[in-house]
């Protein structure tokens, strides 16, 4: 009898190899340029079939692990939920949220109704970022004027052109610029982000979001934000899984929103004046002077025609139903004065990097887009999630005992 320690009975690698070549398959474009990252790097020749089901199968026991972690936290009862399970409480805890684009070969009812009822290939995939922060709090708003970032006339053309809704709409739109500006010196530092990442539908991604908040300690930090754009599935999530967090609407967001607004059908003079005043007031929390001058305007141009979404009408009446909508997310002074963040950049750059792996014109996913989601988020986080499995794994398989007769 020949017995083998720490190796699978099916897998062609050692647990070292196994990990190089799920990292190939994770973060390669595909997993054809897997394989000649792993002939080059490596120095091992890996068939794209074996690095695909490889890493697909990795990545659905990532998926398993998220998914207890979430049931996990469904059982603890209420008070155990807001207290910390780890040592470490985030000074600042922050969740971020927003969606991404895929194409999926099949539809998939298990992702929602929605989902399974669209046309063509793409759909959204959910990606939430929870960052732990550093900052100060201040008596008064320590940044009463607008950045300089935010009345460049350069800067706002360009992240206007960006947005969504107000650009030239397309299934493989690009997401906001991931240097979303905000260059106050006073803004919250980032210190560690973790990042979750699903296919499944709006209630699988709250339920891990959540727990993967809980397991860090953010129910405990003193203070909390939820920082998001002005979706309804965003908001949604707030209010089942962390109402009491402080909701803060993207600053970058709704200053295109107002810019879009103040240019629309205007010359550049004269729309740029306008929305030199309309920002500030968005800045400083002004918001029933904003509202009250949209709405003044949309008056003048009387009411939108329906077929015709770019026509200014339709824009600035767009922009006034947004900011009525979020008019209650939108007290950034108190926000700057509690040291909370008011931007949604790093979910925004989160999403251009988990993209880079699954979103492409030539790229089609089935059941494996799930399990390389995992893997991306996986990748992207800086909480050592990664490594921790690989550890568990190998030492769960170094307790294994196999036998078969030798030759």
């Amino acid at each position: 009898m020949t017995r083998l320690i720490g190796v699978e009975v099916d897998c062609p690698f050692s647990p070292g190899m196994l990990r190089k070549v799920v990292h190939a398959g994770t973060q390669s474009a595909s997993f054809v340029a897997a394989t000649k990252d792993l002939s080059a790097l490596a120095e091992t020749e890996v068939s794209r079939e074996r690095v695909e089901r490889w890493t697909k199968r990795v990545g659905k026991e990532r998926v398993a692990q998220m998914d207890e972690l979430a049931a996990r936290y469904q059982t603890l009862p209420l008070p155990k939920r807001q207290v910390s399970p780890t040592c470490q409480t985030p000074q600042v805890a922050c969740v971020q949220m927003d969606g991404g684009r895929i194409q999926i070969r099949q539809r998939d009812a298990s992702c929602g109704e929605n989902d399974a009822k669209a046309k063509g290939h793409w759909r959204e995939s959910l990606v939430g970022c929870l960052l732990r922060m550093t900052s100060e709090e201040h008596a008064e708003d320590p940044c009463p004027l607008i950045p300089k970032t935010f009345v460049d006339p350069k800067r706002m053309a360009a992240l206007g052109r960006e947005i969504k809704g107000f650009s030239a709409d397309s299934e493989d739109a690009e997401e906001m610029p991931e240097d979303s500006p905000d260059d106050r010196p006073e803004r919250p530092n980032a210190l560690v982000k973790s990042v979750v990442a699903t296919r499944r539908g709006i209630e699988t991604f709250g339920r891990r979001l959540i727990s993967a908040a809980y397991a860090r300690g953010f129910s405990a930090a003193p203070r909390k934000a939820f920082v998001a754009d002005g979706s309804a599935t965003n908001w949604s999530v707030h209010r089942e899984h962390f109402s009491h967090y402080t909701p803060i609407l993207d600053f970058t967001h709704a200053i295109c929103y107002v810019w879009a607004a103040a240019m629309a059908g205007r010359s550049d003079e004269s729309g740029w004046s306008e929305y030199l005043q309309w920002a500030q007031w968005l800045w400083s929390g002004a918001t029933d002077r904003l509202i009250a001058a949209v709405d003044r305007r949309s008056e003048e141009l009387g009411p939108p025609n329906k077929e015709d979404e770019t026509s200014p009408a339709a824009v600035v009446a767009k922009t006034l139903v947004y900011l009525k909508n979020q008019q209650t997310r939108m007290r950034y002074p108190e926000y700057r004065k509690a040291g909370l963040p008011i931007t949604s950049s790093h979910i925004e750059s989160t999403i251009k990097q988990i993209n880079r792996r699954v979103k492409g014109t030539e790229k089609f996913w089935d059941q494996g887009a799930e399990p390389l989601l995992q893997l991306a988020a996986d990748h992207i986080s800086e909480t050592n999630d990664l490594d921790r499995y690989w550890n568990r794994r190998h030492r769960r398989l170094e307790s294994m005992r196999c036998y078969r007769t030798a030759a």
